[in-house]
């Protein structure tokens, strides 16, 4: 009986003010945040909080596995009347007859971060005082993994590259049809190291890649790069993904694919947060070219030729 109540009731409830919403999200890293950020939107917008989510690509991980959950609700405490926005879920309420609390978020996540993303691409403006900002501005990693990330950051980090030439993204490319002859999504590995040298004389490389870690090191090491990569099996696949955001976050320079939505995320918050405007694409023209959009749009040659106005 209590089932088929909850079932209605979910079904039915569109107030969501003061219910704790159970969320999901979907795809890689970058994909389960831009999920996120529609999650915090309307958690903020309905006067909802947010049950503490999964990520991992292997295996099922909460948020707080990879990120500061105490410093993130306390960054979006500044936007939420002072209050947690994320819940850990040994905190939750428990439902009852007269009323339900935990709910299932009904509002499609990636639709919602779509239709933000589709009118900013369409008008070329950020607002810094969007959700997806704040959010993004709200996430740090656990101490463990942000000393990852200044034990590389203190060294000569002058390229950060994200490598597209995994075998799943090169069969992606293979099906994709594009209108602009000029655009690639997956560029060769040779082509790739080929077209550094007209952005940076600097022989320091920092790179992330899905795999073939140990074949690209070798590869750059015969043309006498000082090559480096964070990979640590022990760790979960999205672990070291975000740390890897991070790095790639603060490097001098970073290259990587328009096509990439973890790219284009690393581009983003270069730009607005870390004062860093320097980014570029090499899936374009068979050059890399550097970024005016702030890695807002995925079309190649928007990329480089319309500007994102922030305000």
């Amino acid at each position: 009986m209590y089932n088929i109540y909850r079932y209605v009731v979910r079904k039915i409830v569109r107030n969501y003010k003061n219910k704790y919403l159970r969320i999901k999200l979907n795809g890689g890293l970058s994909n389960k945040l831009h999920c996120l950020f529609s999650a915090s939107d309307i958690a903020l917008q309905k006067e909802a909080y947010i049950v503490e989510p999964d990520f991992g690509w292997n295996n099922k991980i909460p948020f707080s596995d990879i990120y500061d959950i105490d410093y993130f609700n306390k960054e979006i405490s500044n936007y939420n009347y002072g209050k947690d926005l994320m819940i850990t879920k040994d905190k939750l309420p428990k439902n009852n007859l007269l009323g339900l609390k935990v709910i299932d978020n009904n509002i499609n996540l990636w639709d919602h971060s779509g239709q933000e993303l589709a009118e900013e691409r369409k008008s070329g403006v950020i607002s810094m005082k969007s959700t997806k900002i704040r959010v993004l501005k709200a996430l740090k990693l656990k101490p463990e993994y942000e000393s990852i990330v200044k034990e590389y950051v203190s060294r000569r980090l002058d390229i950060a590259m994200q490598i597209r030439t995994e075998s799943d993204w090169k069969e992606y490319a293979e099906r994709k049809k594009l209108s602009d002859s000029k655009e690639s999504i997956f560029v060769s590995l040779d082509r790739l190291i080929d077209m550094i040298p007209t952005v940076s004389k600097s022989k320091n490389i920092f790179f992330t890649s899905g795999e073939n870690h140990d074949e690209i090191t070798s590869r750059f090491e015969k043309l006498n790069y000082n090559v480096n990569y964070f990979f640590d099996p022990k760790l979960e696949y999205e672990i070291n993904a975000a740390i890897n955001f991070e790095i790639c976050s603060r490097a001098n320079i970073f290259i990587g694919n328009s096509r990439s939505s973890y790219s284009n995320l690393i581009s983003l918050k270069r730009a607005i947060l870390l004062d860093k405007d320097n980014s570029y694409i090499y899936n374009y023209g068979d050059k890399i070219h550097r970024r005016v959009d702030k890695g807002l749009q995925p079309f190649a040659a928007s990329c480089i030729s319309k500007k994102t106005t922030i305000y």
